[in-house]
């Protein structure tokens, strides 16, 4: 090795680049003549053969990405190995199923022939995985009812839906894996609106999303929502409390006749409230005697008026001694 390395030396030393032209030549056709002496040899290697895979698509349908070639041992040529390594020349292995919903795997056996006659000036010494999965399953198509998420719609702030939610289809069909569909719930689809901050009426078509769009096919891909929303205010009012049951009543009194109630507004209505919209009860009757309380009762008739509330819905009742 050292008297190579000499020799190495001594041509590197040469100034004239013509010399070194000499140099690399020469190095060029040795390792030519290497590499083409290589590849007359037997090896034995890895390869990947190609397959392709053959059934019904109508009835069946692939759940998973399908193994695109098989791994095989082989004996030939470097020539030859060279060409399988890359795939030139290789014609892909048709595996035909028959039921591939019931049977999720291929035993290696059972395509050794088939390769074993598929390879070109190689011999095949065995198949290195032992069988082949795949997950297929029927296709079905199947209907469902079709319901609007009202929850998960997002309006703008202070802002409230104030009409039906109406849409047009009341059916979905989804064609995909049984299995898939079989674990979906029957009486419910629920579609969401994915519009956020709606301030105003809303007239659109909304997209039926699937949590497998790669495997799902939907009829109609959409579903026309419309609704109204309005924008509702804070507000307060002062109302009396209207005692009832007080016929009779002795050494029995409230030192409340009057009590406050907020509530949201509409904004276009604000100015809108009448007194009796909003009325406040008290039953002497229902006298809580473990602590001398009387509870209220709100009673609305604001047609624009929602959640109304008093901070302390009870009032104290006192006795004379």
């Amino acid at each position: 090795m050292k008297k190579y390395v000499t020799i190495l030396k001594q041509f590197l030393r040469f100034k004239k680049p013509d010399n070194l032209k000499v140099v690399a030549y020469c190095i060029l056709t040795a390792a030519t003549f290497w590499f083409f002496s290589a590849l007359n040899k037997e090896y034995d290697a890895s390869v990947k053969y190609p397959v392709e895979w053959v059934f019904d698509e109508e009835r069946f349908i692939v759940v998973e990405e399908m193994p695109e070639n098989i791994q095989i041992n082989v004996s030939g040529l470097g020539w030859n190995l060279l060409r399988a390594n890359s795939g030139f020349g290789l014609q892909p292995l048709s595996l035909k199923l028959t039921d591939p919903a019931t049977n999720h795997s291929l035993p290696g056996n059972y395509f050794a022939n088939q390769v074993a006659e598929a390879l070109d000036e190689l011999q095949l010494n065995y198949i290195i995985e032992d069988s082949l999965l795949f997950n297929i399953d029927y296709r079905i198509t199947q209907s469902f009812p079709i319901y609007i998420d009202s929850l998960s719609i997002d309006l703008d702030e202070g802002y409230r839906i104030i009409s039906p939610i109406n849409f047009d289809t009341e059916l979905v069909e989804i064609e995909g894996p049984r299995k898939i569909l079989a674990e979906m719930p029957k009486d419910t689809f629920w579609v969401q609106v994915i519009e956020t901050n709606i301030d105003g009426y809303f007239d659109n078509e909304v997209p039926i999303q699937v949590e497998n769009p790669d495997l799902m096919k939907v009829k109609p891909q959409t579903v026309n929502v419309v609704f109204d929303v309005a924008k509702f205010i804070n507000q307060e009012v002062e109302l009396p409390i209207q005692y009832t049951n007080t016929e009779n009543l002795k050494n029995i009194f409230v030192k409340d006749s009057l009590i406050t109630v907020r509530y949201l507004i509409q904004e276009d209505f604000k100015d809108s409230l009448f007194r009796d919209s909003l009325i406040v009860i008290a039953d002497f009757n229902s006298i809580n005697k473990a602590d001398s309380t009387l509870a209220l009762l709100l009673q609305s008739k604001g047609k624009y008026v929602i959640d109304p509330y008093f901070n302390f819905p009870q009032v104290k009742v006192y006795y004379n001694e």
